[in-house]
Order: C-alpha cells, then structure tokens, then sequence
C-alpha cells in the first residue's frame, strides 16, 4: 500500500516537474527534455557546423541569465510548431542573450523549412519596458559562426549603455560581432541567410553609439544573403548596419532599408556626429577619413555591397557601389559672417550718422529720452540700465527681487523694439567725444576720433555709459 502512494507521488512529482519543459533534445532515439534552457544548452555537444545538437523551443521563455557558449561545440535552435519567444529578463541587463565566446564554435538560428517562429525578444515593448546595457548576440570566439534563416526574428532590444571598454560583447543593439583577442586570422563570422532584425535602439553615452541592427567594432565578418534588416535606430550613425575600419562584409542578397523606405521599415541614425546625421542603411567607418562613408537610401536584394577591412592597411570598396560622405556644414559660418557684417553697418551707422546729427561738446555725456511709453518703474529700471550697475545692484536699489527687476526689464525691451542692454546703452546715451592724445579741441570742434570711438564702443561700453566713470 505504501509503496503505491510513493509510486504515485513520484510520478506526479516527474510530471509536474516537466509538465512544461522549455526545450527538448534528441540523442539518437531518444528524446530529452529540459526545465530551463541552460540546462538544455549544457547538455548539448554537437561536434560539427554541419551536424549540430539540436534544441527545439517548446514554450515561451525568459531568461534571467545569458546563454553562453565558451567550448567548440556546435548547436541549432528551432521553434516547434507556431510561435516561441525567447525574451530577456529583467534580472538579465548587463549580458547578451546569447554570447558565442568558445573558439571555433557555431550557433545556428533556425535551419530551411523551419515551421514555427522562432522570436528572440529584448523586452523594450514590454511595461515598463526593458532597457538593457548588451545586445541580443554577441560573436566573440575566435573562428565562430553564427548563422540565422528564415522566420527567425531578431527584436525590440534597447541598449541604452555600456562602459567605455567593455566593448568586445556589449555594444551595438541587434547583433556584436568582435573578435576576442583582435586575432586577424580566425575571424568571427555572422551568416544571416533570412530571418528579420527590427525594431532595436542603440540608445548609450559612450564612444560606439551605434549599429542598431548589426555592428562590427572590431574584426569580424558579415555576410548578407537574404533576410530583412528594418526599424532598427542608432543614436550616433549606421542604423541598420555598422562596420569599423578593421571589420568586413558582404552583401549578395537580402534588403537593408534606408530613409527612404515607408515609415516603420526605415533605419535611423540620429544626432550623427556634429551636425551631421548619416548612415540610416549602412556606414562604414574608414581610419583616415572622419566623415566616413554611408548609405541612407534602401540597398535592396539586388544592391550588392563589400567591403574588406585590414589591420594594417585602409579597407577596400567593391566596385560599382553607391557610396556618400557628409559634407561639412557651412551654414554656421554663414551665419558669424552675415551677423558681423550687421553689427558693423549698424556700428558705423550709430558712431557717424547718427552722431553727426546730435553733435555734443567734447566732454559731455546725456541720456536721450526714450520715445515709447513707459511706466513710472519701467522708467526707473531704464535709467538705472544706463549705467554700469548690475541686476542684483539694481533690484536693492529699487527694493525689488531679482525676478521682478528682468520681468520689467523684458517688458522694457519690448517696447523700445531692442534685444539687449548693450543695444540699449548704444541707442539712447550720448557718449562722449574721445580725442586723440596730445589733441585740443577747439570750440565747435566735435569731430570724433573714429578709432577710439570704435574701441571705447566694444571695450568700454559698460564704463562710458557711466556719468560718474568719465575722465574729462
């Protein structure tokens, strides 16, 4: 009796316990099944690219801690039938979701034909939403692979921040490709054979702010051909595609979509460098050139692009590509000139013409009365802005609050049609007269010294507006 109830127990114990296991996997004949899918990747030990240990994802999942592959082992996931998501916890911020460190190892991403959908979910649509410090993948190990097919996906992460340095596996937003130790002869490789990258955010403050869907920062190799890379955003440049001078690739298919395509299957970079926002589709960051060369517009499945890095030497464009550089923008220097060519004209204007027709025996000074109407406190602010006083002086002199005296001043201003004190000082005091050392005026003499003036006007505005300050 006794030995049935313990039999009994145990066995809805065991179905309980894999009433919903997260992956399963098949040795030979027989079929195993995992709680979580770390267990599932530990027991995995495919010995080659061409028959990897296959995991199928059984049930939705969120991992709370990276999957990473540190020894030559080679695994494909798949989905089982309709749709399965594995989704980023929010106790998993600082690590890809899957990170490809073991040297020579592969991770394949679905396989032809796959029936279900095989969803890999940074969280960021979620409420709240998951901003994380890492991208989905990262490829690191020397000579791994990871390869991707159709309906597979490749989603909503947000990586909003890394420290400087941390660079081989935290940056970029979709997918990282570096390879450790900077080894130039085992390269990691992404092989993105269909499947869709949207929707991620390469959002940080630190020195790679970019590559929302897929970025190189070192070297490694991406070979495109098929799949979708659409909706991704980086803040700095390349949000579809990034690649540094030392990373290469190669595109033989699939779409890149640039600002030219429909709203949400665009690419975005923004803020750029400067005043420059580029590389929407693809941006190619060059060692001897800072402006770079990108793509904005779609590269679609016919547009095929290379590029070949070196360690050493400048990479090298395929032939017969579209590629552009941001040009420098000039408007601001535009701008500094045009505005001090304004300044001098309304300079000379108020120093001779004006001047000669109010002329003012040397050595004198006068407020002009102003030709709007003021209040009686407006009045007072406006006399006290014709010295040299500050606000605050001015605020205690008229026992006012600091607020209360730029709130009248304001008011001031508008009504006098002016922009600044100094416009102020210039338009409504008569200055005095600065002659040249050694010089006597003679009575009616009241010819300027236009240098001095000019000099007094720019260096000493605040001081000749002063009565009290003048030296006669």
């Amino acid at each position: 009796m006794f030995y049935k109830m313990w039999a009994g127990l145990f066995f809805f114990t065991a179905v309980a316990a894999f009433a919903d296991p997260a992956a399963g996997r098949t040795e030979g004949v027989t079929t195993h099944y995992y709680p979580t899918l770390n267990e599932a990747f530990e027991a995995a030990a495919g010995t080659s690219i061409d028959t990897p240990d296959e995991i199928t994802i059984l049930s939705d999942i969120i991992l709370d801690q990276p999957i990473i592959i540190d020894t030559p082992k080679h695994i494909r996931i798949v989905a089982a039938n309709g749709s399965k998501t594995i989704q980023r916890g929010s106790a998993n911020l600082g690590n890809p979701l899957f990170r490809l460190l073991g040297n020579s190892a592969s991770l394949t991403m679905g396989k032809p034909g796959m029936e279900g959908e095989l969803v890999i979910d940074g969280g960021y649509l979620n409420t709240p939403p998951i901003q994380a410090r890492a991208p989905l993948i990262a490829v690191n190990g020397q000579g791994a692979k990871l390869i991707m097919y159709d309906n597979v996906f490749l989603q909503n992460n947000c990586n909003s921040g890394s420290a400087v340095g941390t660079s081989i596996y935290q940056n970029g937003a979709g997918v990282m490709i570096r390879t450790v130790d900077d080894d130039t002869v085992n390269l990691t490789e992404f092989i993105m054979k269909g499947g869709t990258i949207s929707g991620n955010i390469r959002d940080t403050k630190n020195d790679i702010p970019k590559g929302g869907g897929v970025l190189i920062t070192g070297f490694g190799l991406f070979t495109m051909e098929g799949g979708i890379i659409m909706n991704n955003t980086a803040v700095r440049s390349g949000g579809g595609f990034s690649t540094g001078s030392r990373g290469s690739f190669k595109k033989t298919g699939g779409i890149i979509y640039g600002s030219d395509a429909p709203a949400g299957f665009r690419n975005r970079a923004i803020n750029g460098i400067g005043p420059n926002v580029f590389g929407h589709a693809v941006e190619v960051a060059l060692p001897d050139d800072p402006l770079f060369q990108f793509r904005d517009d779609t590269v679609g499945e016919n547009d095929f692009l290379s590029y070949t890095g070196s360690p050493t030497e400048n990479g090298v464009f395929g032939q017969g590509e579209k590629w552009d550089k941001p040009k420098p923008d000039s408007r601001p220097w535009w701008i500094i000139v045009i505005a001090s060519v304004l300044t001098l004209g309304n300079l000379v204007f108020f120093l001779i013409f004006r001047r000669k027709q109010q002329p003012i025996p040397a050595g004198g000074t006068a407020a002009i009365e102003p030709e709007a109407e003021l209040t009686p406190r407006e009045k007072e602010i406006f006399d006290q802005l014709l010295t040299d006083i500050s606000i605050d002086e001015i605020a205690q002199n008229l026992e006012l609050t600091y607020s209360g005296v730029t709130f009248h001043i304001r008011n001031l201003y508008s009504k006098l049609r002016i922009q600044s004190r100094v416009e102020l000082v210039a338009k409504y005091i008569r200055k005095i007269y600065v002659n040249p050392p050694h010089h006597h005026p003679q009575p009616g003499d009241h010819r300027p010294n236009i240098y001095k003036r000019v000099y007094v006007f720019f260096f000493q505005t605040e001081t000749t507006a002063n009565p009290r300050r003048q030296t006669h």
